[in-house]
């Protein structure tokens, strides 16, 4: 089996919108647009979901699930991946021209998770929600893994979204922390799904407000 990492990032619940307009500005708009039910009416979001296929997605359904095409300033790592990418891969992103030094990246899959127990094993009820951006395999997973590009970006949403944490998904190997309430940091932690209990500690250990 191939490597599947991904990266992992922590809102509060009240951001999920904010969130999903910040992914979207960082990608290709997918026409149609997806439509997503609030409390306050129809949203449309340039995302393509195939949860969607022409209906209306509830906000706080347990997941929702999109396919992204995002687009990241170049770095060593992402021209060398573009350079060999198979022009015949049926998941790289479709072709698109940048006049500003930004490479179109993907697919790349986000699962949102709104109900982290379908994913988190003993995870109780809380007002955490998971933004999971995911590969296509292993040479993804690797340009993941080292382009400091993609991680800046993911932190920069964060930071742009009063996030919780960030979390590099390495499987088997664990998880390493990289973004903490607005401090870049590099820590090795033994699991990357992390519960709301376990997040709070992660603030208490680095001394950081919640």
């Amino acid at each position: 089996m191939g490597l599947d990492f991904s990266y992992l990032l922590y809102f509060k619940r009240d951001q999920l919108w904010d969130v999903l307009n910040g992914v979207a500005s960082l990608a290709v708009p997918h026409h149609p647009p997806t439509t997503i039910r609030f409390p306050d009416g129809n949203r449309s979001l340039p995302l393509d979901s195939w949860m969607a296929q022409g209906k209306t997605l509830d906000y706080d359904a347990p997941e929702l699930q999109f396919s992204t095409v995002l687009l990241f300033e170049e770095d060593d790592e992402i021209f060398d991946y573009i350079a060999s990418r198979d022009g015949d891969n049926p998941d790289r992103s479709p072709p698109i021209e940048e006049a500003t030094g930004q490479i179109a990246i993907g697919y790349i899959y986000l699962t949102i998770y709104n109900d982290l127990s379908t994913r988190i094993e003993n995870a109780r009820p809380s007002n955490l929600i998971l933004f999971d951006f995911g590969t296509t395999g292993t040479r993804m997973s690797m340009l993941f893994s080292y382009s400091t590009s993609i991680r800046s970006t993911f932190a920069r949403l964060l930071d742009r979204n009063n996030g919780l944490c960030g979390i590099f998904n390495r499987e088997s190997d664990g998880g390493e922390l990289f973004w903490l309430q607005g401090r870049r940091m590099t820590e090795y932690l033994p699991g990357a799904y992390l519960t709301d209990q376990e997040i709070k500690q992660l603030h208490v250990q680095y001394g950081e407000k919640w």
